[in-house]
This record gives C-alpha cells, sequence and structure tokens, in this order.
C-alpha cells in the first residue's frame, strides 16, 4: 500500500473512532435506544429476530403504521446481532453508532473525490462528525440514520457512475432508499434530480448528450415511479403534502425555480457578485430563529428555549469558512461544482417550499427534517474554506483547528440537551423500561400519561395508551375511575412532555394529591425520577 493509501486508511478509521464516541454519548444515561422513534425499530428488530421473517403480527404497535412497510433499519440491526450473537435490546445503539461513524467516513472520501485535498476533507468530515444536529441525526436509532448512510453512498457513486462498478452501486442504493425512510427518499431523490439536471444543461450547452445522461434519466424517472408507487400502496400519511391533490404542484414550482439559479450558477466560473450573498441565507436563518422565539411562526409550536442561543451562534461562525469555500466553488465549472449545489439547493428547495406552504406544523416537519441534508454540502464548503483560509501557515492553522474544535463541540447541545433546548427527551430509561414491561406482564392493557411515557409502553409491548394527563391534572378535570394512570415525579421539575406541544411542569402539591387519591400499584426509579402506576378508585 503506497503512503498516500495507508494516510487515507488511517484517516478513515481516526474519524469513524471519533464519529462513533460523540454517537455513544448517550450511553452515559442509558444503553436503550436514543430517540422514542428507536422503540418501535427495536421491537421490528426483535420480531425479525424472533420470527426469521418479515410478517409481523397486526396486533403489534409497529405494524399499525409505516415502520414495519419499511423495515431495512430492523433487518440490517436484526442480521448484526444474530451474526454476532448480541441483545438487540442494549445494542441497537451501537450498531446505529457505528452506521453514523461509516456515513462520517463515506462523505471523507467524497471529499476527496471533489477536491483531492486531505486538510480538506479532513475538516469536512470532522464536521459532520462533532456538529451537533448531524450528529442527532446520525446517531439516533431511527430510519434516518441509515438513511444519511445510503445517501453518503449515492453521491460517492454518482460523482463516478460512468464506471460500471459505481454505476451499478448507485443503482442499488437508490431503491434501497425507498424501503429505509420516506422523508430521506424524497429529499435524496430530489438531491439526485438537481443533480441530473445540472450536468443534462452542461451537457446541452456543450452540444455531448451521452449514454450517461440519458441512463441518469432513466434512473431519475424510476426511483421517482417506484417511491410514488410504493408509499401509495401503503397509503403512507407522511407523504400527503406531496399529492397531486395537495401541494405538489406548488413544490414542483419551487423546485423548477431553484433548478434555475442552480443550472444559471454551474454556467459561471466567478461568483455572481463580489459581494458576500453568500451571507443571506445564514442571515435569513438568524432573523428567524430569533422571530420564532419572540414569537412562534409554526401554529401550535413552542419556541425553543434560550440555550438555544449558543448552538445557533456557533453554527453562525461556521459560516465564515464556508463564505470562503462557497466563493471557491462558485468560481469554477464542472461536475464537482454542479454536484455541491445539487447537494445544497435540493434540500433547500423543500425547505423553501415548506414556508411557501404556510406555518402550519406539517411544514415545520418538513423544514426542520430537511435541515439536516444542507450538512454534508455545508461541511464540504467549511473543509474547502477552512483548508484555503491557512493554507501555508502552520501555527495559524492549528490554532484554527483547535478553535473549530471547539465551536463544533459547542453545537452538541442540540443532539443531547433537547430537554432544555425544546422541550423533547429523547432518552428512555432502563427503571422506565423495567416498569412497562411489568405492566406488560400484570395485564395491565391500557393507561393513561403525558406522549413520551405513553409512546414508551405503546412501542415497546404495545400498550394501548392515551396522553393529556398532564393538562388534566393541572386543571382539576375529573379522571375517569377504576382506569390506569402513570406519573413520573420528574413532572414537577422539567415537566411532562407533550410534543410537539412542549412541556407542562406540574406542582408537587398537584402530584402528591393525585397519588393520595389513587391506588398505587407500581413504583420503580431513584428519588427525584420515580415512576409510578396508579388506579383511580371507583
Amino acid at each position: 500500500m503506497s503512503r498516500r493509501g495507508a494516510s487515507i486508511v488511517l484517516s478513515v478509521l481516526v474519524l469513524m473512532s471519533l464519529a462513533a464516541c460523540i454517537r455513544l454519548l448517550p450511553l452515559q444515561w442509558s444503553t436503550l435506544p436514543y430517540n422514542i422513534d428507536g422503540l418501535s425499530e427495536l421491537r421490528v428488530t426483535e420480531d425479525i429476530l424472533l420470527s426469521g421473517h418479515l410478517d409481523f403480527p397486526t396486533s403489534s404497535s409497529h405494524s399499525q403504521g409505516y415502520v414495519a412497510d419499511m423495515p431495512l433499519l430492523g433487518v440490517l440491526t436484526a442480521f448484526i446481532c444474530s451474526s454476532l450473537g448480541l441483545d438487540p435490546v442494549p445494542s441497537s445503539q451501537l450498531v446505529v453508532a457505528l452506521l453514523g461513524a461509516v456515513t462520517v467516513s463515506i462523505v471523507f472520501l467524497l471529499s476527496l473525490q471533489l477536491w483531492p485535498n486531505r486538510r480538506t476533507a479532513l475538516v469536512s468530515a470532522t464536521v459532520l462528525a462533532l456538529v451537533g444536529s448531524f450528529a442527532f441525526s446520525t446517531g439516533c436509532v431511527w430510519k434516518e440514520s441509515l438513511g444519511f448512510l445510503l445517501l453518503a453512498v449515492m453521491l460517492l457513486a454518482y460523482h463516478k457512475r460512468s464506471l460500471l462498478p459505481y454505476r451499478l452501486l448507485m443503482t442499488l442504493t437508490l431503491p434501497l432508499l425507498v424501503f429505509t425512510h420516506h422523508h430521506t427518499t424524497v429529499v435524496s431523490f430530489v438531491i439526485l434530480t438537481f443533480a441530473v439536471s445540472l450536468d443534462l444543461a452542461r451537457a446541452l450547452r456543450k452540444d455531448d448528450i451521452t449514454a450517461v445522461n440519458h441512463l441518469d434519466i432513466v434512473t431519475v424517472v424510476s426511483c421517482w415511479a417506484l417511491a410514488a408507487l410504493y408509499y401509495s400502496s401503503i397509503s403512507l400519511p407522511y407523504l400527503d403534502y406531496l399529492s397531486p391533490g395537495t401541494d405538489l404542484y406548488l413544490y414542483i414550482a419551487v423546485a423548477a425555480l431553484l433548478i434555475l439559479v442552480a443550472v444559471t450558477l454551474s454556467s459561471r466560473d466567478r461568483p455572481v457578485t463580489r459581494l458576500p450573498i453568500e451571507l443571506v441565507v445564514p442571515a435569513v436563518g438568524l432573523v428567524i430563529l430569533a422571530a420564532n422565539y419572540v414569537h412562534p411562526l409554526f401554529s401550535g409550536m413552542p419556541s425553543p428555549g434560550v440555550m438555544l442561543l449558543v448552538p445557533a451562534a456557533a453554527y453562525l461562525l461556521l459560516t465564515v469558512p464556508a463564505w470562503t469555500g462557497s466563493t471557491l466553488v462558485l468560481s469554477r465549472q464542472g461536475p464537482q461544482k454542479d454536484l455541491v449545489l445539487a447537494m445544497l439547493l435540493g434540500p433547500l428547495s423543500l425547505m423553501l417550499f415548506g414556508f411557501v406552504r404556510g406555518t402550519d406544523p406539517t411544514s415545520h416537519l418538513i423544514i426542520y427534517r430537511t435541515f439536516d441534508f444542507l450538512m454534508p454540502a455545508f461541511a464540504i464548503l467549511i473543509g474547502l474554506g477552512f483548508a484555503y483560509m491557512v493554507k501555508g501557515r502552520v501555527r495559524l492553522g492549528m490554532a484554527a483547528a483547535a478553535s473549530l474544535v471547539v465551536i463544533l463541540a459547542s453545537t452538541l447541545p442540540i443532539a443531547y440537551q433537547s430537554q432544555e433546548l425544546f422541550g423533547v427527551e429523547n432518552q428512555t430509561y432502563w427503571y422506565e423500561y423495567d416498569a412497562v414491561e411489568w405492566f406488560s406482564e400484570h395485564d395491565v392493557s391500557s393507561y393513561t400519561s403525558d406522549q413520551r411515557l405513553g409512546e414508551t409502553g405503546w412501542r415497546l409491548f404495545d400498550i394501548e395508551y392515551a396522553r393529556g394527563l398532564p393538562y388534566d391534572l393541572r386543571e382539576g378535570i375529573a379522571l375517569n375511575s377504576s382506569s390506569f394512570f402513570v406519573i413520573e415525579e420528574s413532572w414537577a421539575t422539567d415537566g411532562a412532555q407533550e410534543f410537539p406541544f412542549g412541556t407542562v411542569v406540574l406542582s408537587d402539591e398537584t402530584l402528591s394529591a393525585f397519588v393520595e387519591e389513587a391506588s398505587v400499584l407500581y413504583v420503580g426509579g431513584s428519588a427525584g425520577d420515580q415512576l409510578t402506576l396508579l388506579m383511580t378508585r371507583g
């Protein structure tokens, strides 16, 4: 192996170790899946291991949603756990952390493909390894973690698709996305559509349409057709906003406009202007963030916590090298530039569409779930800008690298302090798992609690639930007699979780009065975090 090859292998191993360690931070709280959606993925994995097939029981919680219709993460996790003899309950987080680390390393290789500068690639991958929102998206036990890996593989293969092995790799990856995660599929196919459109426009300018362009068109049409047919067949409700009867044509109009912008930028070999117009996007983002904090823009969505200002400031600092990197990209022509433009403007088209269609909860979902799909391109721009800014300046480069790591680390609260920032507790604790397991074993078929504890029992053990108990207790509304209710002591400090509507903090007196008026059947957890199952007296 050449020195360069050995250096690349070593870089990949170091980056994977760093990315995996960051994504394993939730293990300090619990080895259970990080993110409540991961509980359904865990159930799918357990069912696959138990039965050996994908014919899930119709009574299971995951079969009544879309989780069982896109089981690729469960299949992969089951395969790994079965091969290594692992219990999926404490091992799922380990598997997904590894997937996230692999994603970071693939983007490192992609950056090397686009611009063969190891410093650029190292910085780009380090950004993705450490930045908080991307650590969350590629480190939680949910479908998007695997989806990001497949997206990275698609981008890596797309750049060299004229070679048969890469074309086959891309062709295999694209249909897998359809059975992984619906939103990842849409964003990935949008990026692919933008990339193919830019390549076709460049070929038309040169009057050099090749078989590769024709095959690209067939690939794009086939992918969208497969996704539309499959998601229609399973009646997936989460993509209703892209149906012909709702907002599909509005999105096509927005996307067409941004494709025209992308084609215009692609044909230039210099920045549009010497003015820092690249800063418009983060400036607009900052204004929206500030406005949403003062007065929530999306109906029914509470404003984020004030702690969000710290990672938000870090993201704004990262725009400095990204701005330099974007100037370098815009100053050239070629497939590298077109792919980066597609990676940026594709997700932006969905985010802009979200704002145009109205500020309802669906638009909020589209925008915040799409944000992290900008991060691979953003990271590549940061890597380019950083390498250019410190080129030939060793001491400056070392100081800048240390500063960059600190800035990136300051964004990690987005991943691991979501309770303080967004009012959402992502971690499920073992005492909660033990409690709902006990409920299942002792014929508790349904109970009422907050959204998080209700879904914990539902996703893990198919226990029916109702949410809204915190509101009823706060307002003094009479509860059904001879019914089961679950409360946590932390509702008096951190608050009960009723996502997406925020948290409800109850007083100690309210919780104590409720306990005194009901029969206590189960108590678990330590002082301050006790979970209690009660039955109201008839």
